[in-house]
């Protein structure tokens, strides 16, 4: 006869229900499922994971902050701040985000893949190895969507005290940036940085955060949309907004392995602005803000350095 008690509970999209089933037969083991609604999912597996396949970069760095192994990894674009583990032989290298290698998947055995949902569209190639959920960001909710992942990633994993914590530390700083310069005068552009192209994010894009919830002030007017890769602009209209502060992230230093040479980037008329007047044209860590999503290292990594450029 079997006896079976669930526990529901919930995390923004995602619900996750522990199902304690035992058998009274003494021959018979007990188990424990997690059943995880995700992206519209059903998706079962055991409670206990031992082997753990991970390719959201942001989920990777959430599993290490809580002290969460993983026998494989993407290690291909992996970001510099986690060398460690893209180092260790001991973790498989099965690929990238973009480029999974399904063969070395299966090679793990995993009992759980975490994929970015990037690349929700190849959910069903990773599911027919393992079961399978999607993690990452939600368009212009980057805080939000980070947090989410974090205790997610807490639930699944039954160190829920560990990620509260870790989104107490979120918040806290979050709060302390946001007092420290909100009535700060200085206005900024964020821009992304590719083969002499310029991109510019607004407040309603992927990193609309730092002016939403950091106090930026946002100079560049007029530009709508392009919430993950941003609005392409000219040198020209750079110089017409004239920002006291620019934040650059060098897309082909971590994409393409080749650092934009500075007197490429800020060209004769980015050289007319303020923030080139006053020296403050930032360069941001392309390993954090643009192969990371989601995670807590690479967001604390890019509010210090929003807090370090108000210094």
């Amino acid at each position: 006869m079997r006896n079976c008690v669930r526990l529901l509970g919930s995390v923004a999209l995602m619900a996750i229900v522990l199902t304690s089933c035992k058998q009274t037969n003494k021959e018979s083991q007990s188990t424990e499922t997690l059943t995880v609604e995700n992206m519209g999912r059903s998706i079962s597996f055991d409670k206990k994971l031992d082997n753990v396949v991970v390719f959201d970069v942001g989920a990777m760095e959430n599993m290490v902050e809580l002290g969460l192994p993983f026998k494989g990894m993407a290690k291909v674009y992996s970001p510099n701040y986690l060398s460690k583990y893209a180092e260790d032989d001991n973790i498989v290298n099965v690929g990238s985000f973009m480029q999974p290698n399904f063969e070395k998947i299966s090679s793990v055995d995993p009992d759980l893949i975490i994929m970015s949902n990037w690349f929700d569209k190849d959910y069903s190639e990773y599911a027919k190895i393992a079961p399978t959920i999607s993690l990452g960001i939600s368009g212009s909710n980057y805080l939000a969507s980070t947090k989410e992942n974090i205790a997610t990633i807490g639930q699944v994993f039954q160190v829920e005290e560990k990620a509260e914590l870790l989104i107490k530390n979120i918040d806290d700083k979050v709060a302390r940036i946001h007092n420290a310069i909100k009535d700060r005068s200085e206005k900024a552009m964020l821009i992304l940085y590719n083969n002499k192209n310029y991109s510019v994010f607004d407040p309603e894009s992927r990193y609309g955060y730092i002016f939403k919830h950091l106090g930026v002030k946002p100079s560049a007017e007029g530009i709508e949309g392009g919430s993950d890769h941003g609005n392409v602009v000219s040198s020209e209209f750079i110089l017409e907004q004239n920002p006291d502060i620019i934040f650059i992230i060098d897309r082909g230093a971590v994409m393409d392995n080749q650092i934009a040479e500075k007197k490429e980037v800020e060209n004769v008329l980015i050289q007319k602005t303020n923030a080139y007047k006053n020296g403050k044209i930032v360069y941001l860590d392309p390993n954090a803000w643009y192969l990371a999503g989601g995670g807590y290292i690479s967001l604390n990594i890019m509010l210090d350095e929003i807090e370090n450029a108000y210094k």
